[in-house]
């Protein structure tokens, strides 16, 4: 990481007036799927150089060098980065905030958008956009900062779920960043712990497994809700190539989605009370290679 380079970029956003979105301008044509992607790679390349060194590995197809470059965790979210989303979330209703009754098809959007926007595969096609938000992705091409997000490394979806009505009502309720980042260190004591496996079965928005990625590159996750789980991939394609793209040559079943279900099962065996009477998701592609979990129908009596 170039420290001058990060904290450039840093005096720029905080200098800049937020965007606005132009109702005449901006994203006119259908987005292609993964066209953010090559600005994803700069802006990383110009901060944490993660997705260069995962190229780097996939190349060599081993271990190698002297270890992973280290991603500088805020402990608390940017507020800069923090309006930013604020600003995309509101628009892609057409009027007021996004913060009412849709608010969680709001924020699902853009998951798909974010997802569609780097090419994940499982969102292959440009995503509906929502009841009474007709034009939205116009809107999100003019005000989402990409930059934004890498100038402030933080798992800023995690706190706008839990604030939000969906997170409320599911529960969800992440352990904060500094504290995730002494269990981390707690629980790896390795001193090369880069091929050793690290699993969270409950992966919520992928709060643990992004701090784990400064020491392992075999990430694991499993959750039942799908929103969640996109969260947890859009941090993975911003911070952890590899929680997203696993090295074939460390973690190939994970990859096959013909042993997608064994490797699901045995996530949800570490968690046998809280998987109990799930399964598989049989759409558990379209969340890979975070295993997502449903929960079996109740039988009629």
């Amino acid at each position: 990481m170039n420290l001058e380079n990060l904290t450039a970029l840093r005096r720029t956003i905080e200098a800049a007036k937020p965007r606005k979105h132009q109702p005449d301008s901006g994203q006119q044509k259908p987005l292609s799927h993964a066209w953010m992607l090559p600005y994803l790679l700069a802006a990383d390349d110009l901060t944490w150089k993660r997705w260069s060194h995962w190229y780097d590995l996939m190349l060599a197809r081993a271990v190698t060098g002297d270890g992973i470059p280290q991603v500088q965790w805020c402990s608390h979210g940017s507020p800069v980065a923090r309006k930013m989303l604020e600003n995309t979330l509101d628009c892609i209703t057409r009027h007021g905030s996004w913060k009412g009754w849709s608010s969680w098809s709001y924020f699902n959007f853009l998951m798909d958008w974010l997802l569609y926007a780097f090419g994940h595969p499982g969102q292959k096609e440009e995503p509906k956009e929502p009841v009474g938000a007709e034009g939205a992705s116009g809107r999100l091409y003019q005000v989402f900062n990409l930059e934004t997000l890498l100038a402030y490394p933080y798992d800023f979806f995690g706190d706008i779920l839990a604030e939000n009505q969906h997170g409320r009502r599911a529960g969800f309720f992440p352990t904060p960043m500094n504290v995730v980042e002494a269990m981390v260190r707690m629980t790896i004591l390795d001193d090369d712990a880069r091929a050793k496996t690290v699993c969270d079965p409950c992966v919520g928005t992928g709060r643990m497994l992004l701090v784990a990625s400064n020491y392992s590159y075999r990430l694991y996750g499993a959750d039942i809700d799908g929103t969640v789980i996109k969260a947890a991939l859009v941090n993975g394609y911003l911070y952890a190539p590899w929680l997203v793209k696993p090295f074939p040559f460390l973690d190939g079943p994970n990859l096959d989605l013909n042993q997608s279900g064994s490797v699901s099962d045995s996530l949800a065996r570490t968690k046998p009370d809280y998987y109990e009477n799930t399964t598989p998701d049989p759409n558990g592609y379209a969340y890979a290679p975070i295993k997502k979990r449903i929960r079996a129908k109740a039988t009629a009596r």
